[in-house]
């Protein structure tokens, strides 16, 4: 059984295009974010976000956490799931290798348009201190996209439309 794992880069859409893929299809979503959430809580008493954990336990703990989670998820989940993983997921070669050995969706957005959601909530915790936002964006964009690129199996561009990326996924993957 494999499952329909969404990647890209941060703010694409790819929580909101696997809901509605989820739905379309009639399986559950999950977004591998709140599982990583979850378990920071179950195993601290913590409630806190992502970005909380990624900022007061450190970039490592945070990356053991999701490696754990995925590994939980993608090899002891009998039911075929719709997945969606944070942007730096697959930058671990673990997490790529069992990745990819389910249908892979890699979506993309325009890159102003991302650089501008991510700061809606200001400088993410993966971005270094100094230094010039955007290029510091640019630069993980840049190092990222191949990443991602290497393990999909399709690439779709969410141009805002949620439905249009749905049917598109649902095209390329022959669903």
């Amino acid at each position: 059984m494999k499952h329909i794992i969404l990647i890209g880069f941060k703010h694409v859409g790819k929580s909101a295009i696997a809901q509605r893929l989820a739905e379309d299809l009639n399986l559950a979503h999950v977004d591998l974010d709140n599982l990583i959430e979850q378990k920071h809580c179950h195993d601290t008493k913590q409630s806190l976000n992502c970005r909380q954990i990624m900022t007061d336990h450190g970039v490592e703990h945070f990356r053991s956490l999701e490696k754990q989670v995925l590994e939980d998820l993608l090899l002891h989940e009998k039911s075929e799931k719709i997945i969606s993983v944070g942007g730096g997921t697959p930058l671990n070669e673990d997490n790529r290798r069992l990745i990819s050995e389910h249908r892979v969706v890699h979506v993309v957005a325009p890159r102003g348009i991302v650089f501008e959601r991510i700061m809606v909530n200001g400088k993410p915790a993966f971005f270094p201190d100094n230094g010039d936002d955007f290029e510091t964006f640019l630069n993980i964009w840049e190092e990222r996209i191949p990443v991602f690129e290497s393990i999909a199996h399709t690439t779709i561009e969410n141009d805002g439309s949620i439905q249009t990326a749905v049917e598109q996924i649902k095209v390329n993957l022959k669903i």
